[in-house]
């Protein structure tokens, strides 16, 4: 009976331990607007990609605002080396209003992704993963290994094409 009950422990534990590494889901961008109309593709286009009132880390890490709408930004934009500008606590007040946070990745650069970077972030809907490498599903997942289970946020990998 004791044996059992330490067996059982170590599967609830296992469980909670698995559970807590699942993001919500992860889809490719293209896989997500293929069930779409073209006005909510287009409003996703807009919201990912366009003009709408964002932040920029640029390479030095300097925050850039562009097309600035007091209270109103909609996406922050940075690399896999700029990730600690997430917990910019004199950005915390332009971060509550984001629903987007695009990521450019590259293979094999080591970086860790958990909710700690996405606490100043009530809004947040999309986090957009993009990259000119060849990454697999798995390796994503890898990437955002940490990211809790509970956590509603919808995971969205793209391919940059960089060929001319």
């Amino acid at each position: 009976m004791k044996r059992s009950i330490q067996i059982i422990l170590v599967l609830c534990f296992c469980f909670t331990l698995t559970a807590k590494a699942q993001i919500t889901k992860i889809d490719t961008y293209s896989n997500k607007i293929k069930g779409l109309s073209a006005a909510q593709k287009d409003e996703l286009d807009l919201l990912f990609f366009g003009s709408v009132p964002k932040i920029f880390i640029s390479e030095e890490g300097k925050s850039i605002m562009l097309w600035p709408e007091k209270g109103s930004v909609k996406t922050v934009e940075l690399n896999y080396k700029q990730i600690k500008h997430l917990k910019d606590e004199s950005l915390s007040i332009s971060y509550k209003s984001v629903e987007v946070i695009s990521i450019d990745i590259q293979k094999d650069k080591a970086f860790r992704l958990d909710d700690s970077y996405l606490s100043n972030f009530p809004n947040l809907k999309y986090l957009l993963i993009s990259s000119s490498d060849e990454l697999s599903m798995e390796e994503i997942k890898f990437i955002l290994r940490d990211l809790s289970a509970s956590n509603q946020l919808e995971v969205l990998f793209r391919k940059i094409n960089t060929s001319s």
